[in-house]
């Protein structure tokens, strides 16, 4: 008997074949594996579900595995992505631990991790999903998924991501990276992986939603002033860090920046959610992406003070627009909208 409440939840792993291997590092000497997570009830329609680099294949709770999973507010029963009428499907991307053996800095791109995708649904004798549906990071792998293989989804949702990074944001997280490569030579790579996390959750929120949630003022501190922020930071950088590590930091965050997708060569239709206070995925890049795509594409920009992070919330007009992109047959052009 399910606990009370809660949906169906199955997980596997299976090795990648032998013979593959990342796109820009095919003399790499590894073995890889993908492990995934499967949420609702059998013979629903599939949707394919991935996040941003610290994602992983426990989307949300379910029987199997009761604690909170990394999209909660928006996947479950009764929630926007319903796993009474869906089922999702989860994974652990590409270099993350239990990955690849031996472990170690790779050189992944989106487009790695989308045949890695199409390797589980081949695992599971899936032919086609329903959706792809990608957010930050994830949206880059729905994209190339989309770009790569059409034939297994009929659609996909790309959520505060577009087809390439910025140079604002890239060079954020080129800093981030040196930040961790510069600990790891002083043989404290936990606590450069805290500080690249603290640094990079500046650029999560909007710099409006941060300055109502920690107003300015600083107490002492073993006689140094401290902010509010500096201790918000430093609590979520230790968190990342204790399940995190350096080189599963560095090969994921590099990945972002490795993505470089034409928009021109996806296939199949596509809805993209974006929000006008993300500086990390700009509203003005994912309207590029809409603009230059073939495929019949719909387009919703919505408002929110948490920027970026608010792919990982809940809002009334998310709800609609994420709602609509699973129950719609084909995308239109949608105005931008406030919400």
């Amino acid at each position: 008997m399910l606990p009370e409440g809660l949906p169906e939840g199955r997980r596997g792993s299976f090795p990648m074949p032998a013979t593959w291997r990342p796109e820009l590092d095919t003399a790499v000497d590894a073995r890889f594996r993908v492990r995934y997570e499967i949420v609702g009830s059998e013979g629903a329609p599939l949707l394919v579900v991935a996040g941003g680099i610290s994602a992983n294949r426990h989307v949300c709770a379910n029987a199997l595995d009761p604690s909170p999973g990394w999209w909660r507010k928006l996947v479950g029963p009764g929630l926007a992505i319903d796993t009474d009428r869906w089922q999702v499907l989860g994974f652990d991307f590409l270099g993350s631990p239990g990955t690849v053996e031996p472990p170690g800095r790779l050189h992944v791109t989106p487009g790695d991790q989308a045949d890695a995708v199409v390797a589980l649904l081949d695992h599971l004798g899936v032919r086609r999903v329903h959706r792809v549906v990608g957010a930050s990071y994830g949206g880059m792998v729905a994209l190339a998924l989309g770009c790569r293989q059409p034939a297994r989804a009929d659609a996909v949702v790309l959520i505060g991501a577009a087809h390439r990074g910025h140079a604002q944001a890239t060079g954020v997280r080129s800093v981030q990276r040196r930040v961790v490569e510069f600990a790891i030579r002083q043989g404290r790579s936990r606590e450069g992986v805290a500080l690249a996390r603290a640094l990079a959750f500046t650029t999560y929120k909007s710099a409006e939603g941060l300055d109502a949630r920690f107003p300015f003022g600083w107490e002492w501190e073993d006689g140094t002033p401290v902010h509010a922020i500096d201790r918000f930071l430093r609590k979520r950088g230790d968190e990342f860090a204790e399940r995190f590590d350096a080189e599963t930091y560095l090969t994921l965050s590099a990945s972002i920046d490795l993505c470089e997708l034409r928009p021109e060569d996806l296939a199949v239709p596509a809805w993209f959610i974006g929000w006008e206070e993300d500086t990390l995925v700009p509203s003005w890049l994912i309207s590029e992406a809409a603009r230059r795509v073939g495929a019949p594409a719909g387009l919703r920009l919505l408002r929110s003070e948490a920027g970026h992070d608010a792919f990982l919330l809940h809002s009334p007009a998310y709800e609609v627009a994420l709602r609509e992109t699973l129950l719609a047959t084909e995308p239109r052009r949608l105005a931008s909208s406030a919400g």
